[in-house]
């Protein structure tokens, strides 16, 4: 009996975290491609510019 329970017990608990993983991995596919589109236009970029110097400390 008690081996019965701890193989319904470890059975439920993997169900449950496989099940919370594949929903995790489905939202990121689903949100994440959009997100991402939109954060690399939005992104400033770094430009540098000859004509400017930074102090040297003397």
């Amino acid at each position: 009996m008690p081996a019965v329970l701890f193989l319904t017990v470890i059975a439920s608990v993997s169900l449950g975290v496989l099940a919370a993983y594949a929903a995790v991995i489905a939202i990121l596919n689903a949100f994440g491609p959009a997100s991402q589109q939109q954060s690399e236009l939005a992104r400033p970029r770094l430009i540098l510019v000859p004509t400017q110097h930074h102090a040297s400390g003397d």
